[in-house]
């Protein structure tokens, strides 16, 4: 059997969110503030199984959901970053 030339090979998606070795940085990045957050304490493994246990509750929160829900989330409790097109997030009601 002849090998496939791959020289042309497109790959089907071009705008894939961000890994990590083979988690989503989001999630990741959860994972690690809690280890780092345990690091800083003194309670290493106390801080790895949070850490652990966030971002297994993070990832199955955004199972389903929009690629953007950190951006949103973030924006939904902090009000930040500002975006000058949108009304404040503390007005919870659009007229219009």
């Amino acid at each position: 059997m002849a090998q496939q030339d791959l020289s042309h090979y497109i790959p089907r998606r071009l705008d894939s969110a961000g890994k990590f070795l083979f988690w989503d940085f989001d999630v990741a990045g959860i994972g690690l503030i809690g280890v780092l957050i345990g690091l800083g304490v003194g309670y290493t493994l106390l801080g790895l199984l949070a850490g652990v246990g966030l971002a297994y509750a993070y990832g199955k929160l955004k199972t389903g959901k929009h690629p953007g829900l950190a951006a949103h989330l973030l924006y939904w409790c902090t009000g930040l970053p500002a975006p000058k097109d949108l009304p404040g997030s503390h007005l919870r009601e659009l007229n219009g």
